[in-house]
């Protein structure tokens, strides 16, 4: 696994910020990252890989827990990153 789950959701989070507004953005986001643990939990099981398995599922819970009760925090700072991307270019 070369990207963190994190930068995958935040990659994800920035395609759909293209076409969605922020809350609109983030919940596509969350609910993708979601399906991309299932998909790499199926390749991993199926190469016997039982830790990576175990530090996703790890790195899963984490952004569970990070976007629990109040996700605005985490919704801002994905903003703030993409902001920055963009005029970076």
């Amino acid at each position: 696994m070369n990207e963190s789950l994190m930068d995958t959701f935040k990659r994800y989070y920035e395609d759909y910020r293209s076409a969605s507004n922020v809350d609109q953005s983030f919940t596509d986001a969350y609910q993708a990252i979601s399906y991309h643990v299932i998909d790499v939990t199926e390749q991993l099981a199926q190469e016997g890989n039982l830790t990576d398995i175990q530090q996703l599922i790890r790195e899963f819970r984490e952004i569970g827990l990070a976007t629990g009760p109040s996700n605005d925090a985490m919704k801002d700072r994905f903003e703030q990153e993409l902001v920055e991307k963009v005029l970076d270019r």
